[in-house]
C-alpha cells in the first residue's frame, strides 16, 4: 500500500512559515482530498478556515506526518477496524479506541484507516495531534477544524454548518461544549442519513493534546457526539491515565490494546517492513550493491531487537540509510555489533529497553568527535531546545535563541538525522521524528550516555526562561510596531501583520508568549530568574502587554501575570515585584497601544504608576478626581438569579465555582472573569461545592438529597451519588483526591470512593444535621460540624472517631483546617472557635458579629482568617495567591485583603 499522494498549492506567505506565523498576504492553501476549494466559501466557512489548525488532516504536507501501513502489514487489526466501521446495527459501538505504547505504530494505522475510509467515501474529518505544534495540541482548535473539514467533504454538511455559523456569530471561538454542539452535533443531527452510510471522524495521538483538553474532548464526545446515529469516531492514544480514566467511565466503545497483540503477529509485520526497506537502501543512496545485501541473520537480529516497536525498526532504517555517511554496512554493524546491544537479551519484555539502547548507540556515534565535552555541551543545548520549546522555531531563529552560530546548530542536526527531522532551509523548523525520543532524552533512568548529554529539564527550563527575558529586553519598547495611533484596533491598521513581523521576529514572539511557561518549571526563588523577572517588570512589562495584543495573545496575559506573581510569592520575596505584577494584572487591554496611554489614569500610589509614568511624558494628565489606590474590589462575577450559598476555588487558582439557591452551579475563570459553564442538574438549592485537588472535578451537594460530580473544565456531568435521606449540606474531597466526604441533614457523614463513586463507609455519631465536613490538608483527619453543637474529628482512613470538640449551645455551621493542619476553626452561632486539631485543646474564641457565621476560611499562609455571615457576605474562600472571594447576594466579589478588610478578616492566632 502506497502512502496517499499529497496535492498542494501554496499561495502567499503565512508569517514565518509556521501555522502560528504572524503576517503574510493570504496564508497557505492546501488542496487535497478533504479541502477541495475555498473560492465560493460562505463568510462563516471562511471564519472557520481562519481559526482551524492547519496540517491536522491525515494527508497533510507536514514533515512529520505518518505514512500509511506497508501493504501486507497490520492486516488483522485493519480488518477489525474496517469491520467495526461497516457495522450497521443499532447497538454498534460508536467509538473505537486503539491504544498502545509509544512507537508501536498507532499513527501509521490511523493514517491507513483514514485513507481506506476516504476510498470508501465515508471519511468526514481527521485531527492528527502533535505536541510540537501549538495549533495541533490546542483543544480549542479541534472542533472548528473538524467542522471545516466536514464542510469541505460533503455539500450537505457544508450547508448546515454554514447556516449554524450565520446564526451564531463567533461560535468558533467559544468554549468546547458550545463549539461541539453548535458546529458538529446540532448541524449533523439535521442531516437525514442512516447507518448504511456512516461518517467517520479520526483523532490520532490524543495524548499529544493538552492534558485537560484531551479529557474534555473525550467527555464531550461520549456525552454529545454519540447521539448522531451515523457518526463513527476512531481514536488512537497512548494508555495515559487521564485518557484511560475517561474511557473506563463509559461502556459504549470498542477497545484494542495494540501492545497486547501477540508478538509473533507484530514481528511478522516488522519483518516485512525491514526486508522491504533494507532492499531499497542501495538504490536510494545510489550505491552499487545488491538488493539482498544483508544476511538473513542480520535481518532476524533487527526484527528480534525491534520487539513490538515499529519506531525501533524505523529508526534503524533511517540510521542505516543515512545519506550523509553513505555507509549502510557500517551503520548496520554499529547497530548490531558483535554482541547484542549493551549485552542485553533481545527477548526482554521491558517495553523500551531495546529502543533506549538503540538511541544510546546512535547518540554515542554522534558524539564520536574530538573535544567530546564541547560537542556534548552543544548537543545538550540544541537538543534541549528542540525537545523542550513549546513551539518549534525556524532554524535561523533557533540559532539566535540558543545563542549559537548557524554552523554549530547545523552540525548538531547533521549528526542527529536519525532522530531529528532536518529543516528544509533556515526558515523551516527542526523537529523530533517521534515523541519517544523526547521521553528518552529527558529521562535520567533511560538516557545513560556518558557525560552530560541528557537534557536536564529544570536546568534547560531555567535557561529558556532567561533567554526569553533577554530577547524581550532587546526587542520590547513602547509602540514596538510603530503604529502610533492608539485609538486603532489591530484590524484597522494597514499592513498590520508586516509591521508586527518586522518588529518582533520569531524568537522575540516566542519569548513573549512562553516565558511564563518556562519559568513555572524553574525552582522557586531561583536567583537568576528572579533577577531577570524583576528587570523585566521594571523595564518591559507594559510593552510586553502591548506586544501580546499585537500577537493576538492578550487573552493569556492575565494568567501569565498571575502565575508569575504566585511564583514570586512562593519564594517569600518582600520586593515591590509582587505589587507591580498585581497592578499589571488589573490592566488587560485588547487594543494595540492602549496600555501605555492608560498609565496616566492608573492610581497614583501604585507601584506600576511610579515605575512607568515617566515613560508617558507628553500624554494626557489627570489633574483631579483620581483615587490614590486601586479599588478594593478586583472583580465581580454576575450571573445567578438567586442568592449564592457556597463558593470554592480550584487549587491552581484559575477557576471558581459558585452554588446557588437557583439550583445551578456556575464555573468561572478567575483571571478573566468569564463564565466557563453553567451546571444544571440539581432540582433544589445547591448547598455546597468542592473542587478535587487536581482541579479536574467538581462535587456539589443539594437539598435534593444528591451529590453530583462534574468535569470542572467543561461542566459535563460525570456522576450522581444518591443514598442520603436528608439534604446534603456539605461535600469535600480528600487531599489525594481519592475520597469524597458528604455531610447531611440525616445526621450522617458518608465517605465515597472518588474514582469508582462507590460508598466506602458511613460515619455516625452526630445527633443533628451535619452542616460542614473538611479534610485536613495532610489527609489524616476528617472534621465534621453539626447542628448538635459539636465538632467531631475522625480518622480519615479508618473512619473511626478521634475526638469530640465544642461545648456550646449554638449550631456549628462551618469548619476549616489551617493550611498546615495544626488548627481547626469552627463557628458557633455568631462566634468563631479555634482549636489545636491534634490535641483538641481550645486556642481562642473570636466574637465580632451579631449574626450567624456561615462560612470560614484560612488564608494560604495561615496568617488570616475570613468569616462570612448570614447578614452580609455569607460565603468566603481564599485563592492560592491570597485574594479573597466573597458571595454578596447573587454575585461573587474578588477582594484584595491587603488593601482593605471588607469582611471579618482577623489575624489567625
Amino acid at each position: 500500500m502506497q502512502p496517499y499522494p499529497h496535492v498542494s498549492i501554496s499561495t502567499g506567505r503565512g508569517g514565518d512559515g509556521s501555522e502560528e506565523g504572524v503576517g503574510g498576504d493570504g496564508g497557505n492553501v492546501a488542496i487535497n482530498a478533504i479541502n477541495l476549494n475555498y473560492v465560493n466559501a460562505s463568510p462563516g466557512i471562511t471564519r472557520l478556515m481562519s481559526v482551524r489548525a492547519r496540517h491536522a488532516e491525515y494527508n497533510s504536507s507536514r514533515k512529520d506526518a505518518p505514512l500509511s501501513c506497508l501493504e501486507g502489514t497490520r492486516v488483522h487489526i485493519l480488518e477489525d477496524i474496517m469491520s467495526w466501521l461497516a457495522l450497521t446495527e443499532d447497538n454498534a459501538h460508536p467509538v473505537y479506541w486503539l491504544n498502545g505504547l509509544a512507537g508501536i505504530g498507532k499513527s501509521t494505522i490511523a493514517t491507513t484507516v483514514a485513507q481506506r475510509a476516504e476510498e470508501k467515501g465515508v471519511l468526514g474529518a481527521t485531527f492528527f495531534f502533535s505536541r510540537g505544534s501549538r495549533a495541533l495540541r490546542d483543544p480549542h482548535t479541534v472542533f472548528p477544524t473538524l467542522a471545516f473539514q466536514l464542510a469541505q467533504s460533503d455539500n450537505q454538511f457544508k450547508s448546515v454548518i454554514a447556516e449554524a455559523l450565520e446564526k451564531e456569530e463567533g461560535i468558533e471561538e467559544k468554549g468546547l461544549l458550545r463549539q461541539l454542539e453548535g458546529l458538529i452535533v446540532n448541524p449533523l443531527l439535521r442531516i437525514r442519513r442512516n447507518h448504511q452510510h456512516p461518517t467517520v471522524i479520526i483523532f490520532d495521538a490524543l495524548d499529544e493534546c493538552e492534558e485537560r483538553g484531551a479529557t474534555d474532548i473525550l467527555r464531550l464526545l461520549f456525552s454529545h457526539a454519540i447521539r448522531i446515529p451515523f457518526l463513527r469516531i476512531f481514536i488512537t492514544s497512548r494508555p495515559e491515565f487521564h485518557i484511560s480514566s475517561v474511557f473506563n467511565q463509559f461502556e459504549n466503545h470498542k477497545k484494542t490494546i495494540l501492545h497486547d497483540v501477540e508478538a509473533s503477529v507484530i514481528q511478522q509485520d516488522i519483518e516485512l517492513y525491514i526486508r522491504t526497506e533494507l532492499a531499497k537502501i542501495p538504490q536510494r543512496l545510489g550505491l552499487s550493491m545488491p538488493t539482498n545485501w544483508t544476511t538473513e541473520a542480520e535481518k532476524h537480529a533487527l526484527v528480534e531487537r525491534s520487539g513490538k516497536l515499529f519506531i525501533f525498526a524505523a529508526t534503524c532504517i533511517r540510521f542505516i540509510g543515512d545519506d550523509r555517511a553513505l555507509a549502510p554496512r557500517e551503520h548496520l554493524a554499529l547497530i548490531l555489533g558483535t554482541h547484542s546491544l549493551e549485552g542485553g537479551d533481545p527477548s526482554e519484555v521491558i517495553p523500551y529497553k531495546q529502543l533506549d539502547r538503540l538511541y544510546t548507540r546512535l547518540l554515542r556515534k554522534s558524539l564520536s568527535d574530538s573535544n567530546p565535552r564541547l560537542v556534548q555541551n552543544r548537543f545538550q543545548i540544541v537538543l534541549g531546545s528542540i525537545v523542550l520549546l513549546r513551539q518549534p522555531l525556524p532554524l535561523r531563529s533557533l540559532a539566535k535563541f540558543v545563542e549559537k552560530d548557524m554552523e554549530v546548530v547545523n552540525t548538531v542536526l547533521h549528526h542527529l538525522q536519525s532522530v531529528i527531522i532536518p529543516p528544509y532551509d533556515e526558515n523551516d523548523a527542526p523537529r523530533i521524528y517521534h515523541p519517544s525520543f523526547a521521553d528518552f532524552i529527558t529521562s535520567p533512568s533511560r538516557c545513560t550516555v556518558p557525560g552530560f548529554l541528557i537534557v536536564t529539564v529544570p536546568e534547560q527550563e531555567q535557561q529558556h526562561a532567561l533567554r526569553c527575558f533577554r530577547f524581550m529586553g532587546i526587542y520590547l519598547k513602547r509602540d514596538v510596531a510603530g503604529i502610533e495611533d492608539a485609538s486603532l484596533l489591530n484590524s484597522e491598521v494597514d499592513g498590520f501583520g508586516a509591521k508586527v513581523a518586522n518588529a518582533l521576529p520569531p524568537e522575540a514572539q516566542y519569548a513573549c508568549q512562553f516565558w511564563g511557561s518556562h519559568m513555572s518549571y524553574v525552582e522557586v526563588g531561583d536567583e537568576k530568574v528572579m533577577g531577570a523577572l524583576e528587570e523585566f517588570a521594571m523595564r518591559s512589562l507594559l510593552w510586553w502587554m502591548e506586544a501580546m495584543s499585537l500577537l493576538g495573545s492578550v487573552h493569556t496575559v492575565g494568567r501569565m501575570i498571575q502565575e508569575a506573581r504566585r511564583w514570586v510569592m512562593r519564594s517569600k520575596s518582600e520586593s515591590t515585584l509582587i505589587a507591580i505584577l498585581a497592578d499589571a494584572h488589573r490592566d488587560k487591554n485588547e487594543c494595540t497601544a492602549a496600555v501605555s496611554v492608560s498609565i496616566p489614569i492608573y492610581s497614583h500610589d501604585t507601584a506600576l504608576y511610579k515605575v512607568y509614568f515617566k515613560e508617558t511624558s507628553g500624554s494626557i494628565r489627570v489633574l483631579q478626581g483620581m483615587d490614590s489606590q486601586w479599588p478594593r474590589i478586583l472583580a465581580t462575577f454576575h450571573g445567578h438569579c438567586s442568592p449564592i450559598s457556597s463558593i470554592a476555588c480550584s487549587k491552581d487558582g484559575l477557576k471558581m465555582a459558585s452554588g446557588s439557591y437557583d439550583h445551578s452551579i456556575r464555573l468561572w475563570d478567575v483571571t478573566s472573569g468569564f463564565l466557563i459553564a453553567t451546571l444544571v442538574g440539581h432540582t433544589y438549592s445547591v448547598n455546597s461545592v468542592s473542587f478535587s485537588p487536581d482541579g479536574w472535578r467538581l462535587a456539589s451537594g443539594s437539598i435534593d438529597l444528591s451529590i453530583r460530580l462534574w468535569d470542572a473544565t467543561s461542566g459535563i456531568p460525570i456522576a450522581v451519588l444518591k443514598g442520603h435521606l436528608g439534604s446534603v449540606q456539605s461535600v469535600a474531597f480528600s487531599p489525594d483526591g481519592l475520597q469524597l466526604a458528604s455531610g447531611s441533614k440525616d445526621c450522617s457523614i458518608w465517605l465515597w470512593n472518588a474514582t469508582s463513586y462507590e460508598l466506602i463507609k458511613k460515619l455516625e455519631g452526630h445527633v443533628g444535621s451535619v452542616n460542614s465536613v473538611a479534610f485536613s490538608p495532610d489527609g489524616f483527619r476528617l472534621a465534621s460540624g453539626s447542628s448538635d453543637s459539636s465538632i467531631w474529628l475522625w480518622d480519615a482512613t479508618l473512619g473511626t472517631p478521634i475526638a469530640k470538640l465544642g461545648d456550646n449551645k449554638d449550631w456549628v455551621r462551618c469548619i476549616a483546617f489551617s493550611p498546615d493542619s495544626s488548627r481547626l476553626v469552627g463557628s458557633h452561632g455568631s462566634s468563631v472557635g479555634l482549636w489545636d486539631s491534634t490535641s483538641g485543646t481550645p486556642i481562642a474564641v473570636l466574637r465580632r458579629r451579631s449574626s450567624m457565621i456561615c462560612s470560614v476560611a484560612f488564608s494560604p499562609d495561615g496568617m488570616q482568617l475570613a468569616a462570612g455571615s448570614a447578614a452580609g457576605r455569607n460565603a468566603v474562600a481564599f485563592t492560592p495567591d491570597g485574594l479573597l472571594l466573597a458571595a454578596d447576594g447573587i454575585s461573587v466579589q474578588l477582594w484584595d485583603p491587603t488593601l482593605d478588610k471588607p469582611l471579618q478578616c482577623r489575624q489567625a492566632l
